[in-house]
């Protein structure tokens, strides 16, 4: 179910993230609870929290196509850093995407190619990545400011 699908992606991402900050847990057969209550173990360390604050994106994060969330604001973090396809909606009308991404933590790269590959200079980014920039501001894009834009297929959303 969804439920068990997050439970397990947290798990991943949190034992990813002590794999990569070098820490090891102790087993359960290892600790004594009054070494847990009485002589709790040190913070972890400041590698670890770095590792855990770049997974999570904050509520300031979103992306929107044609108004509606992908990333964030009630879409989930599913996008981030997956190759999506526009839908076929969007492909099929020029005047289509009109895109926006907020905050100052990601970006979004749109292609004209599916699968999120380049072609010539036929990308486009979106997002300011600028940490002094105010953390609600968005950029937005469509065929308005460039008519090639509507034939777009696809975007890769990530971090900064």
């Amino acid at each position: 179910s969804f439920l068990s699908a997050m439970q397990l992606r947290n798990l991943l991402v949190s034992a990813l993230a002590f794999a990569a900050a070098g820490i090891e847990g102790k087993g359960i057969t290892d600790t004594k609870w009054d070494d847990v209550i009485h002589h709790p173990e040190p913070a972890a360390p400041s590698k670890l929290l770095q590792v855990m604050q770049k997974t999570q994106l904050d509520i300031n994060q979103k992306v929107y196509i044609e108004n509606s969330p992908v990333l964030g604001d009630g879409a989930g973090e599913g996008a981030l850093n997956n190759c999506q396809s526009f839908a076929d909606a969007h492909v099929a009308n020029p005047a289509a995407p009109n895109v926006k991404v907020c905050g100052t933590g990601i970006k979004a790269t749109f292609f004209l190619r599916g699968r999120c590959e380049g072609y010539y200079e036929h990308q486009k980014t979106v997002g300011s990545c600028n940490k002094g920039a105010a953390s609600e501001s968005c950029e937005s894009w469509s065929p308005a400011n460039d008519a090639k834009f509507g034939a777009y297929q696809s975007y890769l959303i990530e971090q900064c």
